[in-house]
Formats: structure tokens, C-alpha cells, sequence
């Protein structure tokens, strides 16, 4: 066999291997992810004489509200979903409309046709969730009425109400406006222009303000590395081709051996 061939075989052997270590080690960083905020605690595990942390990061406990289709919307039944949140009140004269006006646009941005039913169709990457913080009167009726005057797509954006302390608890406490309080957020009556992403492991990875174009396009262009996401919890898909990597190994040293063996028996065959 000349020595083209092995190198060729030994190229053709070694490539993948080498290739995949390249792209690993350059290619996680390439794409600057959102940060994930406020960790709950870190967890450190001791293996084999090496140290190694865990960041818990803050979730999203699970709520249920009431939307303007009066139905109830709990974080259960949006399991999987990328979150975009923000606050707003029907009766708001400044903020709100174009806040929900531009909410409206990015949601547009995201649909998918669906010609069955000729309507906006299915929106499997987004999911929209606007809490009133002024419930007692943003009525089920009164959000129906915001929601038909924006043209919201109720398939993937619920305007929400319910009791007030537990919603300005969630707002506050778990969503954590209460740190942005320096941008003048009240706590007795949030009124924001902030619009907050989370993952689909219900944690939060940024704030942008909605009023603002530029930070708008920075928020879609965030939804969409998180839809790329790999979900840290299930295994990579390549796992399951793991236990085949040294029969594959064996099955190249055995066509190697078989093709040397056999140019061997050519040559000795040749007449001196």
C-alpha cells in the first residue's frame, strides 16, 4: 500500500475526531448568549478530587391568572415557551398603547402563516404575557377591549388580571422589577416601559425597554438564540452514537489491515 493511501486512510480516520475537537472548543463561544440574572444559590460537588459549581439560577415559581378570553393561563400550560412579559393598565394614556403597539410588532414577527385556518396561525417559538397592575379595574371585558384595539394575537399573548398582591408579588419578587428601582419603578403602582425575556427553564435573561427600537431588536434577536438554545437538561443527541465510536475505530483498523494485507499478497505474486 504507498504511503498516499495511509495517509489518506489516517486523514480519513482522524478528521472527524479532530474536526469535532476544533468546533467545540472555538464554537462555544461564538454566539454571545443572554446572560441568565439573579442566582439562587451555587452548589459545589466534590469528584474524583476535583471541585466543581453549579449555579442554581432564580425560576419562575408557577402562577394562574385570568386572561381576556377569560381563561385561566398558569406557567404549566406554557411549558416550552420563550416568555416575553411586560405591565401595562387599560386606563394608562402614555406608555401603555405604545408599549402594546410595539409588542404587537415584534408577536407579528414571530407568527407563522397558517392557511387552514386563515388566520395568523400557530406560534410555537414566543409566548406573550402582559400583567395588569391595576386589576381590580382591568375587568375580563376591559382587556378584551385592549386586546381587539391593538389587533393582539390571543393565540400566543395573554393580557392577564387577577387578585393585585399576588401579582405585584410576582412582579416584584420573582420577576424582580423591585431591582430596577432606580429607573423609578414604584412599588405601591408599577408603571413601565421594561419588557422581560425568559428561557423555557423559566429564567430570566434580559430587560429591554419596549418604547425603544434599537433595544427592541435587540430583544427579537435574543428570542431567537434562545429558540436555538440546547436545553441544558436533555442529553446531546450525539450521546446515543458514543458507544459506537470504537467499533467504528476497530472497523477502520480492520479495512486498513485488510487492504495492507491483501497489496502484501500482490507483491509477493509479482515475478523477481
Amino acid at each position: 500500500m504507498s504511503k498516499t493511501a495511509w495517509w489518506g486512510l489516517a486523514l480519513a480516520l482522524f478528521l472527524p475526531i479532530i474536526s469535532y475537537t476544533i468546533v467545540k472548543s472555538f464554537g462555544e463561544n461564538a454566539v454571545d448568549m443572554p446572560r441568565r440574572y439573579y442566582a439562587d444559590s451555587v452548589v459545589t460537588q466534590v469528584k474524583d478530587g476535583k471541585t466543581s459549581y453549579d449555579t442554581l439560577w432564580h425560576r419562575l415559581p408557577n402562577f394562574t391568572f385570568t386572561n381576556q378570553l377569560g381563561q385561566q393561563i398558569s406557567l404549566q400550560d406554557l411549558e416550552g415557551k420563550i416568555l416575553v412579559i411586560n405591565t401595562f393598565f387599560t386606563r394608562c394614556p402614555n406608555i401603555c398603547p405604545g408599549l402594546t403597539r410595539n409588542l404587537r410588532k415584534l408577536q407579528a414577527s414571530f407568527e407563522i402563516p397558517n392557511p387552514k385556518k386563515k388566520t395568523w396561525g400557530d406560534t410555537s417559538i414566543v409566548y406573550f404575557l402582559s400583567f395588569s397592575v391595576d386589576p381590580q379595574r382591568d375587568t375580563i371585558a376591559a382587556l378584551k377591549h385592549w386586546s381587539d384595539r391593538f389587533n393582539v394575537n390571543s393565540d400566543n399573548w395573554s393580557l392577564l388580571t387577577g387578585n393585585k398582591t399576588d401579582i405585584y408579588n410576582f412582579l416584584l419578587t420573582e420577576l424582580k422589577l423591585s431591582a430596577l428601582d432606580g429607573e423609578g419603578i414604584d412599588s405601591n403602582f408599577i408603571h413601565t416601559e421594561k419588557v422581560t425575556l425568559v428561557d423555557r427553564d423559566r429564567t430570566i435573561r434580559g430587560y429591554y425597554n419596549g418604547l425603544d427600537s434599537v433595544s427592541l431588536n435587540n430583544l427579537a434577536a435574543d428570542v431567537g438564540k434562545l429558540y436555538l438554545e440546547r436545553d441544558r437538561s436533555k442529553p446531546s443527541i450525539f450521546l446515543q452514537y458514543k458507544p459506537l465510536i470504537p467499533v467504528l475505530i476497530l472497523g477502520l483498523v480492520i479495512v486498513a489491515f485488510g487492504v495492507w494485507w491483501l497489496n502484501r499478497g500482490r507483491k509477493n505474486d509479482l515475478p523477481a
